[in-house]
C-alpha cells in the first residue's frame, strides 16, 4: 500500500539557499565591523565559552555520549574557521556528569562560574536544576543558565525554564502537575507502517532502565494502539539495555504463540541485534515488520547484527545522516572533522542540532549590535519558531516547546542504511498527523 496522497502532499523539502544578494551581503559587512557588546559571565572581546555536560567516563556504560562531545567540538571547530560566534572563537567546555546525579549538579555549578551557556549537553541525570534556573550573570541577577539540551529526559530538566531542546517532547510541562498529563505523541513511524502493512499485530519493547526513558516511549506506544496496532499478548514488554540474549527468548516466544507479524524496539540498536539474532535461533518468520527509533539508527546496528537485521526500520527525525550526509554542508563537515559518517550517531547529531540552535540564537539576540547577555540568549531562543538546524530537522517551534512534526524513515537493505520515505534526499514528512496529542498519567 502506497502512502496516502494526504501525506505525500505533506512532504517538506528543506533547502539550504547559499547564494546571498549584495543587500544581504553588504549588511553582513556592517555586522561584521560593529562586534556587538557582550556583558556576561563566559565572554571576553576575544572568546564565548560553552559548556557540555556528558556522561562518559563511568561504569555502567563507558563513553555512552563521547560521539556527542566529538560532535560540539567539530561544530566548534568548523564555526571558528568562520569567524565564531558574535564575532568571538568558541571554546568547549567539556564537564563529564559521569552519569551521577552529584557529578551531573556540580557540572552544572562549575558550567553556571565559567560558562556562558550550555550547549548539546546530555546528561541522564541531571535532575536537580536549582543551580541551573538561579545561576547569576555577571550583574549578580539570577537569570539563569541558558541551556540548549541535546538530550534531556529527566523531567525537571526538561521542564527548566531555561531549557530548550530539539528532541523529546516538552510541550508536556504545561501539564506536569495534572493527572493525567497531555502527551504529543509521535507517530509518523506508525502511520508510515500502517500506509504500508494491514493488520499490523504484535509486541512493543520498553526501554526500561529508567523511568523517564520509560515515559519518553510509552505515549508514542499507546498512539500506535489507537491508530490500529493490536496488542499481542502482554503488548508492552520491558528490554533493558544491558540484558542479555537470554532475556530476548520469552519475547520471541511470545511473538511466536501468537503468529505475531510486529515488534517495535524502543530501546537500543544492542537489543534489536539481540532480538533479531534470538529469532532466527527459534525460527521466528511470522514478523514482517521489525521496527525501531532513532535509537537504532547506527552502524552498531550493521556491524554486530550483520544479515540478521536486514529490513529493520527506523524512524529519524532529523536527516539520515548516514544516506544523507552529503547533501548538507553542516553534516558534511561534522563528518569531515569526525572522520567519517560512520563516527556519528543520533546522540551526536542531537547534540549538533543543539548547538546549532544556540548559533541562530545568539545571532538574532545580537542583531544590530544588541549586547548579547544570557537574558537576551533566552529572549531569542523564546522567539524561535520556525527552526531547521541549517536543514538537518524539519521546522520545530522551539519558542512553544513543542516537538516537530517531522519524520523520515529508514531501512536497511543489502547490508547498508537506506531511505524509504520519503525517498528524496534531504526532505521530510512534515504531515501534522505525524504527531497526536495523548493523554496518559505517567507522573503520579
Amino acid at each position: 500500500m502506497r502512502f496516502s496522497r494526504a501525506v505525500s502532499a505533506a512532504v517538506v523539502v528543506v533547502v539550504a539557499f547559499s547564494g546571498i544578494g549584495s543587500t544581504v551581503a553588504s549588511a553582513a559587512t556592517r555586522h561584521q565591523a560593529q562586534k556587538p557588546k557582550a556583558a556576561d559571565v563566559g565572554i571576553t572581546d576575544k572568546e564565548i565559552r560553552v559548556a557540555i555536560v556528558a556522561d562518559v567516563d563511568n561504569a555502567l556504560s563507558p563513553g555512552v555520549f563521547q560521539s556527542s562531545v566529538d560532535a560540539v567540538n567539530a561544530w566548534a571547530k568548523i564555526i571558528n574557521k568562520q569567524g565564531g560566534v558574535a564575532g568571538r572563537k568558541v571554546v568547549v567546555d567539556f564537564i563529564d556528569s559521569k552519569l551521577n546525579p552529584d557529578e551531573a549538579r556540580n557540572a552544572v555549578i562549575k558550567a553556571c562560574s565559567q560558562d556562558f551557556a550550555m550547549v548539546g549537553s546530555e546528561a541522564l541525570f541531571l535532575n536537580n536544576v536549582d543551580d541551573m534556573t538561579a545561576c547569576v550573570d555577571a550583574q549578580g541577577k539570577p537569570t539563569g543558565l541558558p541551556d540548549m539540551a541535546g538530550l534531556s529526559l529527566d523531567f525537571a530538566q526538561r521542564c527548566s525554564p531555561v531549557t530548550y531542546t530539539l528532541s523529546g517532547d516538552q510541550s508536556v510541562c504545561a501539564t506536569k502537575d495534572q493527572h493525567p498529563q497531555t502527551w504529543t505523541a509521535q507517530q509518523g513511524d506508525f502511520r508510515y507502517l500502517l500506509s504500508q502493512n494491514k493488520d499490523l499485530h504484535g509486541l512493543f519493547g520498553l526501554p526500561s532502565d529508567l523511568k523517564s526513558t520509560t515515559n519518553s516511549i510509552l505515549p508514542s506506544f499507546e498512539s500506535a494502539v489507537k491508530l490500529g496496532i493490536k496488542k499481542d499478548g502482554s503488548g508492552f514488554v520491558n528490554v533493558s539495555t544491558r540484558a542479555p540474549q537470554s532475556a530476548m527468548t520469552p519475547i520471541v516466544q511470545e511473538l511466536k504463540d501468537h503468529n505475531s507479524n510486529f515488534f517495535y524496539n524502543g530501546s537500543s540498536a544492542g537489543i534489536m541485534v539481540l532480538i533479531r539474532r534470538e529469532a532466527k535461533l527459534q525460527g521466528l518468520n511470522s514478523v514482517k515488520v521489525w521496527a525501531c527509533n532513532q535509537g537504532c539508527y547506527d552502524t552498531t546496528l550493521i556491524d554486530q547484527g550483520g544479515a540478521d537485521v536486514e529490513g529493520t526500520n527506523v524512524l529519524t527525525t532529523t536527516l539520515p545522516f548516514y544516506s544523507d550526509y552529503k547533501a548538507n554542508p553542516m553534516l558534511k563537515a561534522v563528518a569531515k572533522e569526525l572522520g567519517g559518517p560512520d563516527k556519528m550517531n543520533g546522540n551526536a547529531v542531537n547534540a549538533l542540532t543543539a548547538a546549532l540552535l544556540f548559533q541562530d540564537a545568539a545571532k538574532k539576540a545580537t542583531a544590530g549590535g544588541a549586547t548579547l547577555t544570557r537574558q537576551s540568549l533566552l529572549d531569542a531562543l523564546t522567539a524561535e519558531h520556525a527552526f531547521t538546524a541549517q536543514g538537518i530537522i524539519g521546522p520545530t517551534d522551539v519558542g512553544n516547546r513543542q516537538p516537530s512534526h517531522c519524520i523520515v524513515m529508514s531501512q536497511v537493505k543489502s547490508g547498508k542504511w537506506a531511505r524509504v520515505h520519503p525517498t528524496k534526499v534531504g526532505t521530510f514528512d512534515c504531515n501534522p498527523k505525524n504527531t497526536q496529542k495523548i493523554q496518559l498519567d505517567l507522573l503520579g
